[in-house]
């Protein structure tokens, strides 16, 4: 299931780029290619469904990008109470006192 969503969140992705890379940020895009379609109103159409390819792949992102957050959980770690870690509180050194390994005990000069 989360493979299928996450195949689909890319194809949306690569999808919601192309769309995006055929619009013009100043109203032209695709629809200003189109010279003769502006007598038939192509060209609004094509602009209304680039909106339209854009605002639906994205929210198609957004949801599918909550669904599958939603579906996967983190695994909680399991704690075995009885018995003791390894590297408990059995050594000297640390906060409690003593030197750090490698240093010579005795006072600064």
């Amino acid at each position: 299931m989360i493979a299928l969503i996450s195949i689909l969140l890319v194809l949306a992705s690569i999808l919601l780029i192309v769309v995006v890379f055929v619009q013009n940020p100043k109203g032209g895009g695709l629809s200003s290619d189109f010279g003769a379609a502006q007598q038939l109103g192509g060209v609004q159409r094509t602009n209304d469904f680039i909106e339209k390819a854009t605002w639906v792949l994205a929210g198609f992102i957004l949801v599918g990008s909550i669904l599958m957050t939603s579906i996967m959980k983190p695994e909680k770690p399991k704690v075995q109470q009885g018995k003791e870690q390894p590297g408990g509180q059995q050594g000297a050194g640390g906060p409690q006192g003593g030197t750090a390994p490698g240093q010579q005990g005795g006072t600064p000069q």
